[in-house]
């Protein structure tokens, strides 16, 4: 790819800019006639600064511009690990379903590097053409938690399921919560026992405790299951998150803050998960914390 830019110094006057480095492996496999190359690199490259943070913090299914006028990238996995030396570069953060293997490769002053998998696109040798993925935001479904006829359903399935007391607390928190995010379009609910809410007195700590127990972004059994031990999920208590403690594909146990998944998927829909767990989830440090 450092040769075709040599050849195309014109991609890079523009600043600042977000490089997506396609290895030479990849670019080998393309087959692309050599009038081509400078379209596809084109797309690899974002007329933004975007460091592996800057990723990570915008929502999944976000648009990135690239320098074709019209054409866009989209962020299709987001996964937040504590730090990346963890994870030993395992799924993390994916643009156009290809994995960025070398976060941050490059950083310096306005201009980013990253290091990805493969190529954004793909040539068509029947149309000898560059198809380029369309990045189609979700506009429809963007805040679809202000309409209260989807938290309507999770309520009414969890209190036909003998949930009545979290049913109270979740409804109790859900006006709160659009309020507070107005672009949030998808969530997972961990659901402790009935009991666990009785001894809730307090009308901030129960809103703390309902907020504790959902996380951002729809993540079903299957898709915890693909995320290593330490990986976090981010709460709807602002800045807290819960971390995957255990995870075993041999006996298909998971845990979550060192509580363990009893129920899986327990209502799934386009844009809500359940899972029952075991017992609730440690309050000892929101119980000490301001909203």
């Amino acid at each position: 790819m450092a040769n075709f830019l040599h050849i195309s110094p014109e991609l890079l006057h523009s600043t600042p800019q977000t490089i997506f480095a396609i290895p030479d492996a990849a670019f080998a496999n393309l087959s692309i006639p050599p009038y081509m190359i400078k379209h596809l690199l084109a797309y690899h490259i974002s007329p933004t600064k975007l460091t592996t943070q800057d990723l990570l913090n915008k929502p999944l299914k976000t648009c990135l511009p690239t320098l074709i006028h019209h054409q866009t990238l989209s962020i299709t996995k987001i996964a937040n690990y504590p730090n990346w030396a963890k994870c030993n570069k395992k799924q993390v953060l994916e643009i156009n379903n290809v994995l960025i293997t070398h976060p941050d490769l490059f950083l310096q002053q306005s201009v980013t590097i990253h290091s990805v998998a493969g190529s954004f696109a793909w040539y068509d040798h029947r149309q000898e053409r560059i198809t380029l993925p369309y990045c189609k935001p979700d506009r429809v479904e963007l805040g679809f938690i202000k309409n209260k006829e989807e938290w309507g359903r999770v309520i009414k399935f969890l209190s036909s399921y003998g949930f009545m007391s979290f049913t109270i607390g979740l409804n109790s928190v859900t006006d709160g919560i659009v309020k507070e995010y107005p672009d949030l379009d998808s969530v997972t609910i961990f659901t402790p026992p009935n009991v666990t809410l009785m001894v809730m007195s307090s009308s901030l700590l129960l809103d703390k405790f309902m907020r504790f127990h959902m996380v951002v972004q729809r993540h079903s059994f299957k898709q915890l299951a693909g995320l290593p031990p330490g990986a976090s999920l981010s709460t709807l208590v602002r800045g807290k998150h819960v971390d995957i403690t255990e995870n075993s594909r041999v006996s298909q146990v998971m845990s979550i803050n060192g509580v363990v998944i009893t129920t899986p998927d327990l209502f799934v829909s386009k844009n809500f998960v359940v899972h029952g767990i075991a017992r609730a989830l440690n309050m000892d440090e929101l119980s000490s914390m301001s909203r």
